[in-house]
């Protein structure tokens, strides 16, 4: 179920303005925020599920201010379907954090890999220099540093596989 089904759901009242009517339904601003974190691909996940958390709060909270009327019967239902949709998007959002998780995975041979190690190597160099070491010298750490990256990368790629569980 979509957060506009879920908007699309909310109880019909005698309030003014549709945002007074979902706060008076229990529903508030943060589900725009949860909205907004959900498009951002470095959300943080604690925060997203705690603003989750809050939300099913806020509908518990209401249906237990609820007289139980025959319409509001309808109403608890609704905010039931609620609170199932609010636990399918914490489930999803597990889902995708894990997801997530499983597929940060190293382009060894792509463009932002080769731009980090090229720009830490600089930053190599630079300090060989600053440090007083002559044009031979340099020449000699870095031909070893070279030889040490080549023997031990293959290593260094099995051991980023391994870190990923």
């Amino acid at each position: 179920m979509s957060i506009e089904v879920l908007d699309a759901s909310i109880p019909q009242g005698q309030s003014e303005s549709p945002e007074e009517e979902k706060v008076q339904a229990g529903w508030g601003p943060s589900l725009d925020v949860i909205c907004a974190k959900l498009k951002n691909p470095d959300y943080e996940v604690c925060e997203l599920m705690r603003l989750v958390t809050v939300e099913i709060a806020k509908v518990v909270w209401h249906v237990l201010s609820l007289g139980f009327t025959v319409e509001e019967v309808h109403i608890i239902r609704r905010l039931g379907e609620g609170i199932k949709a609010l636990r399918e998007l914490r489930h999803s959002i597990m889902d995708a954090e894990s997801l997530r998780k499983r597929t940060d995975v190293i382009n060894w041979h792509g463009e932002a890999i080769k731009h980090v190690w090229s720009t830490q190597f600089s930053w190599f160099v630079k300090a060989l220099k600053e440090s007083g070491f002559d044009d031979g010298q340099r020449n000699v750490v870095m031909r070893s540093y070279r030889d040490l990256a080549l023997m031990n990368e293959p290593q260094l790629h099995r051991e980023t596989e391994a870190s990923r569980g």
